[in-house]
């Protein structure tokens, strides 16, 4: 999210096609990146429990068959979105304008995916490992030198030519994959006892992939289906014109900033609770579950307002994208603003506390409640046949995070949402129960 508002701030200085070119690829790309990151929540959720049980051996064949998995998955996106960039750009209604002023950035950003959702899992892996501080200082390093590539790049400095809006694609490449390879490098040499395992067919890595989709695919249609969902918003607003998608990719961006601030309480969720049900501490589990619903709401509150007041710095921000632009992205960050404690909670709920109870399904039927069945319907009608247009688009979007965040919290106050994560920890350790009697289990006599 980070490294999408820098590009989009500093395209900004080239006008309002560039912010346009920007936001539509990153729309198209956030559908796989999400897909692809559910991996990370489930691998975080499973070595949390693993890591609870102090089951290192555990924890490395998740670590392994989860980056193998997110790996394998961005290289095969890459290759397709590379190869027909141009029919995707064109399907979701970009003018030929749009098409080559967006089709270098999204190429570059596509190939990006890979090291992208890699440093999504192996970010996981830590902050399930109680070192979150290693993932913020590598991924903060990563931004500020996608800042300075982004500007370099982009504008042009001393012999290096300006490559327009491809120079913020060759700057989020670079940058996304010094973070990964740093990530993956301090992963296996620190001294949390975490060491690289082939995923070879045959192996114990084959049980631990089976339990690791198996938590992942809810989560990852879910994601799938939200990516899908702000890619069809994107193309509701690219039908107002390029101006008003524009101004609401400049929304998203800067709302992006701060969202990312508040990003860390579901990883922070997942690993505090599900370490305690790895130790079959159910009370433990439920007493961190409040600590970060209320951390949410607190934050979320400071974060909406700091958010609304980012609105008064616009022209200064983006002083190349015109009047309209600006009165447009204004309002939008406004009602944007409101919806903060409903967004963040919804993330800390859905990403974090149900999650680490392997709730998934309800996951997915909350997403597709607030989704599907009011936010892109609302979207629609009233951005495309109502004289609200851009307002009725964002308007919608707040009635869609209301619905999700009701879903969530009803599910976390009314029903066992644990009962699975007890379950799998139960099977878990009637496994390895099992697995130490054979071991032990003196060889059958031999009798001539």
């Amino acid at each position: 999210m980070g490294f999408n508002a820098i590009d989009q701030m500093i395209v900004g200085l080239l006008g309002a096609d560039a912010v346009a070119a920007v936001g539509l690829s990153n729309s198209i790309a956030s559908i796989a990146l999400l897909l692809y990151a559910s991996v990370g929540v489930g691998a975080g959720v499973m070595v949390a429990r693993a890591f609870g049980r102090k089951e290192l051996t555990e924890v490395s064949e998740i670590a392994s068959v989860g980056q193998t998995l997110s790996g394998l998955l961005g290289l095969l996106t890459a290759v397709l979105f590379v190869s027909f960039s141009k029919p995707i750009l064109q399907a979701v209604g970009a003018d030929s304008k749009l098409v080559g002023s967006a089709t270098s950035y999204f190429q570059l950003y596509s190939v990006s995916i890979a090291p992208m959702i890699l440093s999504a899992v192996t970010s996981a892996v830590f902050r399930s490992l109680n070192a979150p501080k290693t993932p913020l200082i590598i991924t903060g390093l990563a931004v500020a030198m996608n800042t300075v590539l982004g500007f370099v790049l982009v504008l042009g400095f001393g012999p290096i030519p300006s490559l327009g809006v491809a120079g913020a694609g060759w700057a989020t490449l670079f940058s996304q994959s010094a973070r990964c390879l740093v990530l993956i490098l301090f992963l296996y040499s620190g001294k949390k006892g975490v060491r690289w395992i082939w995923p070879l067919p045959g192996s114990q890595t084959g049980s631990t992939a089976g339990r690791l989709l198996g938590l992942t695919g809810p989560i990852a249609l879910s994601e799938v289906l939200w990516g899908m969902s702000t890619f069809v918003y994107a193309v509701v607003l690219t039908r107002m014109g390029t101006g008003t998608l524009a101004a609401s990719q400049i929304v998203l961006s800067l709302e992006n900033i701060f969202i990312v601030m508040s990003a860390g309480l579901a990883p922070a969720a997942v690993a505090v609770i599900g370490q305690e049900l790895g130790k079959g501490s159910l009370p433990k589990a439920k007493a961190n579950a409040w600590l970060t619903i209320r951390l949410g709401v607190l934050l979320a509150a400071v974060l909406g307002l700091l958010y609304g007041g980012c609105s008064f710095l616009l022209p200064s921000l983006y002083p190349k994208v015109g009047e309209d632009v600006l009165r447009l992205t204004f309002w939008g960050i406004f009602i944007m603003a409101v919806s903060q404690p409903a967004k963040v909670l919804s993330s800390v709920l859905g990403n974090g506390v149900l999650a680490s109870g392997g709730d998934t399904r309800f996951i997915l039927l909350g997403n597709l409640a607030g989704t599907y069945a009011i936010g892109l319907p609302a979207a629609i009608g009233l951005g495309l046949f109502t004289g609200l247009g851009f307002f009725g688009v964002f308007a919608a979007k707040v009635l869609e995070e209301c619905v999700k965040v009701t879903c969530f919290l009803v599910r976390f106050l009314k029903y066992r949402w644990y009962e699975h994560a007890l379950q799998e920890e139960k099977q878990v350790k009637e496994e390895a129960e099992r697995t130490k009697d054979e071991q032990n289990e003196p060889p059958a006599s031999v009798t001539i």
